[in-house]
């Protein structure tokens, strides 16, 4: 069975992408389209989410800085 749109936003987790030097708000994206559009692994991303670190200049966060 195909899940509706609203099933599938509330369980798609959601990365919030910032500039890592001024903290500027790039975009908020879908663990895939963020793999994708910013051509990192998932286990990278993963890794670079919990460290907490910029990654290529781009901070990757499961929530809003601002």
């Amino acid at each position: 069975k195909k899940k509706s749109a609203i099933t599938l936003s509330k369980i798609t987790k959601f990365i919030y992408v910032y500039n890592s030097k001024d903290l500027s708000h790039l975009g908020t994206y879908s663990t895939v389209e963020c793999s994708k559009i910013f051509k990192i692994g998932k286990d990278t991303l993963s890794k670079y989410i919990l460290l907490g670190k910029p990654y290529k200049n781009k901070l990757f966060t499961r929530t809003k800085l601002h």
